[in-house]
Order: C-alpha cells, then structure tokens, then sequence
C-alpha cells in the first residue's frame, strides 16, 4: 500500500480525516492523491470553473499538512457525481487504496438520505480503509489510530475468495506494520453434533493453514474460532482482543440487499471500535 487516495469535501470534520491521514506512513504509504469533487450539475461553465479553482487552492493548503508528515502529496479536483467520479479517479491514477471518515449512517438512512462513503464502499474495487468520525473525536491526536492500526490487528475470514484477497492484502503490508495478527473465523451458530465438530475441524485446519503463512512472513499470529454470526464474532473478539485495527473481505451487497441480509464489512463500519479496511 503505497499510494492512496484521499476524498475531500470541505466539510466541518475535514480536519479530523486530514489529521487521522497524517499516520499513513505507519502502514507503508508514501504518496496521497487528495481528491475532490465539484458537483457541476445545472451550473454556468464560469462559475464551474471558478468552484474548481478554489477546491484546488483549498487542496494545496491541506497538502502541505501532510507533506508536513512525510508524505508526497498531489491534488485532483474534478467534476460531476462524487461517487462515480471518485472511483474513476482511483482507477485513473492506480491507487492501491482510499481512505475516508464515516458518519456510519444507519441502512435506512443510506436507503433515504444516501452515504457518498457508504456507496464508494460497496463499489469498491480497491481495499478502502474506513474510520468512523466519532473515533477520530475522541482522539487527542487521530493519527495515532493509524500509528497503532496493526498493533492488535484482526482478520475475519469465512475462507472466501475475498477474504484470501484480504489476507494477501495484509501479509504484504510492510516488514513491522502488523505486531499481532488474530485470524478469526465464525462457525454458523445453528449447527450441532457431527457437523459442528466436522466445522470446528475444517475451520482449524484453513487456520493453521494461514498461521504457517504468517510465520513465513514473521508476522506473529493467532487464531480464534467462534460459534456465533460473524458480526458478533468479531465484534467479540474485537472487544476481547481491544483491537487495534479489523481486516474483513466484501462482496458488495447494495442497501436493500444489505436490509434483507446483512452485511458484516457495512455493520463493522458502522460498530467497530477501530479502524477498518475492507477488501473487495
């Protein structure tokens, strides 16, 4: 994870995310692309032109608070529907990931009021690393959140495709980053007998499996099997464990899908004590 991008809107909790980035470097990030998105729609091309000259002069002003912190910083101002527009820009310039604050809306309020972080989360095609806003208040210094994210780290994983994104995502991050990584995995509840001890076996077996890994790479690890949903399970463990930072894998459920289903990354955004970076 080398280069992120970094959505700006002006907003009064600006300062917080901004302050929170100033950590990135902890996790092997050298370059940010602070983005921001004019929302063009029925104005004059003068006056177009005119709202992106002052994002971008604002853009430049934030930049020199993390080049403060040891980052490249390049700034990106462009127009139309932020959530569209955002994901084109992380595709255009070949990020490896993008950082952003929550206000962790509830599902019905994504349904009526919408989330530009919410919506970026589910069509996401790089790893997102989300913080709740409310966490970056209740910190002296936010960046510590990011200075300590690998401290206590956990990674749920269901053995998915995408929870083996998610892994490989974490065994890369840099030599150091990760002091401790528990590999968390949730047995559905409502099994007994036979085919809870043939699910408590396999579980183990992929487990050990990804703590020989971890070894090879020297990353001290652990693992947790749980009989519970997998929301409680890690917000179980998270809590156990006080967690510094959880890794979860996604596959993109949409608001409505999410209200009939759930949807573990979304419910982590929204509840989890720490950080968290979801892999698509």
């Amino acid at each position: 994870m080398r280069t992120v991008l970094l959505p700006v809107d002006f907003s009064d909790d600006n300062p917080l995310i901004l302050a929170f980035a100033r950590g990135l470097p902890s996790l092997g990030v050298r370059h940010v692309i602070l983005g921001h998105v004019v929302e063009a729609s029925g104005l004059e091309g003068p006056l177009i032109a005119r709202k992106v000259d002052e994002a971008r002069d604002q853009l430049l002003k934030h930049a020199s608070e993390l080049s403060a912190a040891g980052l490249s910083v390049e700034v990106q101002v462009v127009t139309g529907d932020p959530v569209e527009e955002l994901s084109a820009l992380a595709a255009e310039t070949h990020v490896d990931a993008a950082v952003y604050g929550s206000h962790a809306k509830s599902v019905a309020g994504q349904l009526f009021v919408g989330s530009v972080s919410d919506r970026l989360m589910r069509e996401a095609t790089i790893p997102h690393l989300v913080v709740r806003f409310d966490l970056l208040r209740n910190q002296a210094d936010p960046a510590v959140l990011l200075r300590r994210f690998g401290e206590k780290l956990v990674l749920a994983t269901d053995f998915s495709l995408s929870a083996a994104h998610a892994f490989t995502f974490t065994v890369d991050l840099p030599p150091g980053a990760v002091k401790h990584l528990t590999l968390l995995h949730a047995i559905d509840p409502a099994l007994t007998g036979e085919k809870l001890r043939r699910a408590e076996e396999g579980a183990e077996f992929h487990l050990k499996n990804l703590q020989a890994m971890c070894t090879q790479q020297k990353m001290p690890s652990s693992v947790s099997i749980r009989v519970d949903t997998p929301v409680h399970a890690v917000l179980d463990e998270i809590g156990e464990r006080r967690a510094s930072g959880v890794i979860v894998g996604t596959r993109g459920r949409n608001a409505v899908q999410e209200m009939l289903m759930g949807s573990v990354s979304m419910t982590l955004m929204r509840q989890a004590s720490c950080p968290v970076l979801i892999v698509p």
